[in-house]
């Protein structure tokens, strides 16, 4: 009886080290920032598809995935752009240059941030992520890293998220 008690637990000691080694070992988060831009490309497809544009895409290997500039609707007003701005895309704002980091106006973009954030700090001590694990524009990463502290760049890539998903809703703040 005890022999099997132990087969048990020692079954469990080696689940449990197979499957928790991989994160003993990661200390920056090059496959969570892959998969994120992977699942940003794939959306974008999906939007480009549905609005016709699907033709137009340059893909990237480990990049966004983008319109030329030259291809891109510029009137703002474009079933592409509605679906990757929202119900007001001349008020949010269209890109120049569309592409994956615009899904659903960029909030999908500042969410991962805020998520890489976090994820790089459980994994490295409390550390601050460093910018080559962040995906958003260099101008929000610059302002979140600036903070020096890891709630702050979390905060700042949230509220930049919620004000970008808000905006896709046509939800504005008045100025």
């Amino acid at each position: 009886m005890n022999i099997r008690k132990i087969a048990v637990v020692g079954g469990f000691a080696v689940g449990a080290a197979v499957t928790f080694a991989p994160l003993a070992s990661a200390d920056d988060l090059t496959t969570t920032v892959t998969s994120e831009i992977a699942s940003a490309n794939d959306a974008f497809q999906t939007d480009t598809f549905l609005t016709g544009n699907y033709a137009d895409v340059i893909y990237h290997t480990g990049g966004f995935d983008t319109i030329l500039a030259a291809d891109a609707p510029v009137s703002g007003t474009t079933p592409l752009d509605s679906v990757l701005y929202g119900i007001d895309p001349v008020e949010a704002g269209p890109s120049a240059i569309p592409g994956a980091y615009d899904v659903s106006n960029g909030s999908l973009v500042e969410f991962d941030d805020a998520y890489n954030i976090e994820a790089y700090s459980q994994l490295n001590g409390g550390e601050l992520a460093p910018a080559a694990d962040l995906l958003g524009s260099s101008t929000t990463i610059t302002a979140a890293l600036a903070t020096d502290s890891v709630s702050g760049a979390f905060t700042t890539f949230f509220d930049q998220g919620v004000d970008d998903l808000l905006g896709y809703f046509g939800i504005f703040p008045a100025t």
